[in-house]
């Protein structure tokens, strides 16, 4: 029998057990709790303790208003009486440090998430360990997948892995055009904050916070956090951020120019490589291209299974969770 034991503040070892654990990524830090705090999202810290007291797993928890704005929800409620009010989010957890115990950690997650009223929406890690078929018992599970590149190779050994078409030939094609990459450090972080903005003006999404970004930057640099900027002719021309938490590099804000899409610079496709080259240097175990729909629904989401298999990953499939009577559930 294992309980559960609920917390707002972590405990002192909380950040040591993801480290020991080698599944814990900044999205399950105390790090990532504080930023979210300054959004003003609460967080639950979840442990799973045996009979003897040892703890067997824990869980990172944002709890977040599922409807913004008060007439919104009254319009909402009104219309499914008894519909839940806040959704429970998470990414990359729970974190199972004994494998066997996953069933009767995700009864208890079930269990106090019902008690709670909340509407569930989390995602596994790709390597922890639960039997989708057995889970659904509890939840709602949909399966999900992502690339795992094998840092542990040799450079040579990674770049013949790649596409020759439509990735090794696009690395070349950037290093001709004049595209030169370098590592970010917080003096340079303001010109990947002017790019970023600008892919997010792009695609219609609001202008990020500097000061955030910076908070951000501080808070994971100590756990595993960089990136790498790309430049044609001393312009920033393309940017990327990744976490390194034990050995698993997790790319995070993609930001392009748009005279790398106007002039096919492939600025992407080399920063790409540059982080693998760094990963393999600095002894990461693999990289994670994020995830896929292995069911693609749309050519958008076909598009996105080519530009991450041609990089030559392991493709390794895991699953969202949701509520099972979560009708409007949608991607975190």
């Amino acid at each position: 029998m294992i309980s559960i034991e609920v917390d707002t503040k972590p405990d002192s070892d909380w950040n040591k057990r993801l480290l020991q654990s080698g599944l814990g990524s900044v999205y399950q830090s105390q790090e990532r709790a504080a930023l979210l705090e300054m959004e003003n999202v609460s967080n639950y810290f979840l442990k799973f303790i045996d009979s003897k007291g040892n703890i067997i797993g824990q869980l990172l928890t944002s709890i977040r208003e599922r409807f913004k704005g008060e007439s919104l929800r009254t319009k909402i409620l009104n219309i499914a009486p008894g519909l839940e009010k806040n959704s429970c989010e998470w990414s990359y957890g729970p974190i199972i440090f004994h494998p066997g115990f996953d069933l009767e950690i995700y009864s208890l997650l079930k269990d106090f998430f019902h008690s709670k009223n909340f509407v569930v929406k989390g995602w596994a890690h790709p390597l922890s360990p639960g039997d989708p078929e057995k889970l659904q018992k509890y939840f709602q599970i949909k399966k999900w997948g992502t690339f795992l590149i094998n840092l542990e190779k040799t450079k040579e050994e990674v770049f013949q892995s790649l596409d020759k078409h439509s990735c090794q030939k696009n690395i070349e094609r950037s290093t001709k055009r004049g595209v030169k990459v370098e590592e970010l450090t917080e003096k340079t972080l303001p010109e990947y904050y002017e790019l970023i903005n600008e892919t997010r003006a792009e695609s219609g999404r609001e202008k990020g916070d500097f000061e955030y970004l910076v908070y951000r930057w501080r808070k994971f640099k100590p756990l595993g956090y960089s990136g790498f900027l790309a430049r044609k002719d001393g312009d920033p021309v393309g940017g990327l951020l990744f976490s390194y938490m034990n050995g698993h590099i997790i790319e995070i804000g993609v930001a392009r120019s748009k005279e790398d899409t106007r002039n096919h610079l492939y600025s992407q496709d080399l920063l790409k490589w540059k982080i693998i080259e760094w990963g393999i240097e600095n002894k990461m175990k693999y990289y994670d291209l994020t995830g896929f729909n292995p069911n693609p629904i749309s050519q958008k989401e076909e598009g996105i299974i080519r530009y991450k298999k041609k990089w030559g990953g392991t493709p390794c499939y895991y699953y969202r969770i949701l509520s099972k009577s979560n009708a409007l559930s949608g991607k975190i």
